[in-house]
């Protein structure tokens, strides 16, 4: 491995080359052989692990068929698959459309929010990345979004927001369209909590707003229930979805409730892209759905995740440098005591066979693997991250 850049591709962000040719669950092998288990899951995409037999027999069959057809024409793959998460999020009679990634899915949500509800802001917190598209990434327009930082209430001792709170108090949530939840922090781990999340939601939806729920990274059992907003008891109009809905594969939706389908369809609302409901990004997701419930993958999660995370503690009691331990389900973090260290400790990790993710800004130390990871592959990594632990001095 080394940090040499690619010639050809724009470093647009840091990239390390390793020249990977082969996937197997968590096993990332590059083109000398060497294998490396992989605790990023790609970038937490791969949710069954990478090349899943089932997933990559369904591709290759809807490839063998057809693999995209122009918007105008129908294909039955999209409908099973629009009926399949409809049912799963209770939208009876709602709609679902499927485009290619979770940004474009995030993006149309908010635009539906701002169709509906017009000359209006978007409310979300300021530590969620939405999308990298300019309209919703960081950093947001002022003039079209209410920005609230939960991480200033980490300190609060009172058991329920109100809207008198210091944070609250400017909102003026007759004028949110909608609440956009992203339900955790993902790179540092972190998660809103449940008391502001019930409040933001109760104010919106008391003021004619709505509820977006962007799950393309806690969605699918990443924090240990279906979707993130699962923690919360909320009730979103709006669900955008990627990463582990293709499991890897390029594949993201928008799901809706009947009543938001309905006026967006009263508006005449046009939208139309180059792979919007193609027939092998819906085969695909398909396929991971089927896997989903047949191999009982969320209770998976939280069993392993659990595993997981005792085993981080146990680290913890032993290792000064270890400040923090937190997560939910296979979406874990560890966050150190000593700055500079998380880059140190993943290229160690690296050289003895472990990619996981890292904030270095943070000195925090991320775990997101695929929800089919062994316990097996957990205790190597975890001896071994141990032993570079205790090799740092606070």
């Amino acid at each position: 491995m080394s940090n040499k850049k690619l010639e050809h591709i724009l470093n647009c962000h840091p990239m390390m080359k390793a020249d990977i040719t082969k996937g197997e669950n968590t096993y990332l092998f590059d083109s000398f052989g060497k294998k490396i288990i992989d605790f990023e899951a790609g970038i937490w995409c791969a949710a069954l692990g990478h090349s899943h037999p089932r997933v990559n027999a369904a591709m290759i069959e809807q490839i063998n068929k057809i693999v995209h057809l122009h918007h105008k024409l129908t294909s039955d793959i999209a409908e099973a698959l629009a009926v399949n998460l409809l049912e799963l999020f209770h939208f009876q009679d709602g709609r679902a459309v499927f485009l290619s990634s979770g940004s474009e899915a995030v993006e149309l949500s908010i635009r539906l929010s701002r169709l509906i509800l017009p000359n209006k802001k978007n409310l979300t917190f300021s530590t969620s990345y939405l999308s990298a598209f300019f309209n919703s990434g960081i950093p947001r327009n002022k003039e079209q979004w209410v920005e609230i930082d939960f991480l200033q209430c980490s300190n609060c001792p009172n058991t329920e927001c109100t809207i008198e709170c210091n944070l609250l108090n400017r909102i003026e949530f007759s004028n949110i369209s909608a609440f956009i939840l992203e339900p955790a922090m993902c790179g540092r781990v972190l998660f809103p909590p449940y008391k502001l999340v019930k409040c933001l939601e109760k104010e919106v939806k008391n003021h004619g707003g709505m509820i977006v729920a962007n799950e393309v990274t806690t969605g699918f059992g990443r924090t240990g229930k279906w979707f993130g907003y699962n923690h919360y008891d909320v009730a979103p109009d709006i669900i955008a979805l990627g990463k582990s809905l293709g499991n890897g594969y390029p594949i993201s939706a928008v799901v809706m409730s009947h009543d938001v389908a309905y006026q967006v369809e009263i508006k005449n609302f046009i939208y139309a892209q180059s792979h919007q409901n193609d027939p092998l990004g819906c085969a695909t997701a398909n396929e991971v759905l089927n896997v989903f419930k047949e191999d009982q993958i969320i209770d998976r999660s939280i069993r392993v995740g659990e595993f997981f995370k005792d085993y981080l503690l146990e680290i913890q009691q032993t290792c000064p440098v270890v400040k923090d331990v937190r997560g939910r389900g296979l979406m874990l973090a560890v966050e150190l005591s000593i700055e500079n260290a998380a880059e140190w400790i993943a290229e160690k990790m690296l050289k003895k066979g472990y990619f996981i993710g890292i904030v270095p800004q943070a000195n925090v130390l991320r775990f997101s693997p695929a929800l089919t990871i062994t316990k097996h592959d957990i205790i190597s990594m975890c001896k071994d991250l141990k032993s570079l632990l205790n090799e740092l001095k606070v």
